[in-house]
C-alpha cells in the first residue's frame, strides 16, 4: 500500500508543479464565465490569510513540513493498517501539502491560479484540490467507515482501553 500511495503523493506533486510551470503566468479564460486562470502569488496561508506577514510565512511553512512528515511517519509505521480507503485520501493530502511546500521553500510564496467566476471564492491550484479533497475524503472515512475506525484504533490504542473502562 506504501507503493501506491508514494504513486498517488508523486502523482499529485507532479500535476500541481507542472500545472504552475505550464498555467501560472497565461492569464487568460478556461470555461468562460466559470474558470479562469490569473496568477496570484499567495504569500500568507490558507486563500491568502496573514498575506505579507513574514512570520506567520515561516511559521506555516515550518508547520506544513512538520505536519506532512508526522502524516507520512504514521502511514510507514502504520502501515499494516493502512486500507485503501484511508491510504488514498492520505497520500493525496501529503502530495498536495508537499506540493504547495516546494513552492514556499523555493520561491517563498505560492503560485496561485484558478479563478472561479461563478462564486466569489479564492484564487487556489492543483496542490489545494489534492488537500482538500483529500482531507474531507479522509475525515469521512476515518469517522464513517470500518477501514478508518480500524486505522484510528491502531494509531491510538490507549483512547480505545479508556472508553472500555
Amino acid at each position: 500500500m506504501l507503493v501506491i500511495m508514494l504513486l498517488i503523493a508523486a502523482l499529485a506533486v507532479c500535476a500541481d508543479q507542472l500545472t504552475k510551470v505550464f498555467i501560472y503566468g497565461h492569464d487568460s479564460a478556461f470555461i468562460k464565465g466559470v474558470i479562469r486562470f490569473a496568477s496570484v502569488e499567495n504569500r500568507g496561508v490558507a486563500w491568502g490569510f496573514l498575506n505579507g506577514t513574514n512570520g506567520a510565512l515561516i511559521f506555516i511553512t515550518v508547520f506544513t513540513a512538520i505536519a506532512t512528515g508526522l502524516l507520512i511517519f504514521v502511514a510507514v509505521k502504520y502501515r499494516k493498517y493502512l486500507h485503501p480507503a484511508v491510504a488514498i485520501p492520505l497520500a493525496c493530502v501529503i502530495g498536495g501539502a508537499i506540493g504547495n511546500l516546494i513552492d514556499r521553500v523555493v520561491l517563498g510564496c505560492v503560485r496561485d491560479f484558478i479563478c472561479t467566476e461563478f462564486i466569489s471564492f479564492p484564487v487556489f491550484n492543483v496542490a489545494d484540490c489534492f488537500v482538500t479533497v483529500g482531507g474531507i475524503t479522509l475525515a469521512a472515512v476515518l469517522l464513517f467507515s470500518k477501514p478508518g475506525k480500524e486505522f484510528v484504533k491502531a494509531v491510538f490504542p490507549e483512547e480505545n482501553k479508556k472508553k472500555d473502562a
